[in-house]
């Protein structure tokens, strides 16, 4: 799957302010319900279900929360840059700054590990991550993920 599939322009929130984990959650689950994508109160508990099975934040500033959602056909992506870290008790401690949200269909079983081990390797690549962090824009966004579509 091509990231800008993944993270459509519409799904990427730029420079967001937002002061917890919590707060940061609840702002994507209602993004997502704005969108049409998923009813924001199921999305809100299984994301936050998932996360009190231990955080999903993967270290250097990235958290890739992530649930299983009723009633998706596909996976889908939200893509959100920070513009203050915000504690999300990451495994190395370091306050998030990017965040991959996805919401899966149910029973997405293989496909599932597929795109989490997807996501996780290219929020590893440091040079686009810096990249993020410098797009001022959701076209600026769209620019880095093509520009890593293009490198696969």
């Amino acid at each position: 799957m091509k990231l800008i599939d993944l993270f459509p322009s519409e799904r990427i929130f730029v420079n967001v302010d937002v002061s917890s984990r919590k707060e940061l959650l609840g702002f994507l689950s209602e993004r997502a319900a704005e969108l049409g994508l998923v009813n924001r109160q199921l999305c809100s508990r299984a994301v936050a279900a998932r996360e009190e099975l231990g955080s999903t934040g993967l270290g250097n500033g990235i958290a890739i929360p992530h649930a299983r959602i009723e009633h998706l056909d596909k996976t889908l992506g939200l893509l959100a840059t920070l513009s203050r870290p915000i504690d999300f008790e990451a495994v190395d401690q370091e306050k998030v700054d990017i965040v991959l949200m996805l919401l899966m269909p149910e029973q997405s079983g293989g496909d599932q590990l597929k795109v989490l081990s997807g996501i996780a390797k290219f929020a590893r690549q440091d040079q686009v991550m810096n990249a993020l962090r410098q797009a001022d824009s959701a076209d600026g966004v769209i620019e880095v993920l093509r520009r890593v579509d293009a490198d696969v």
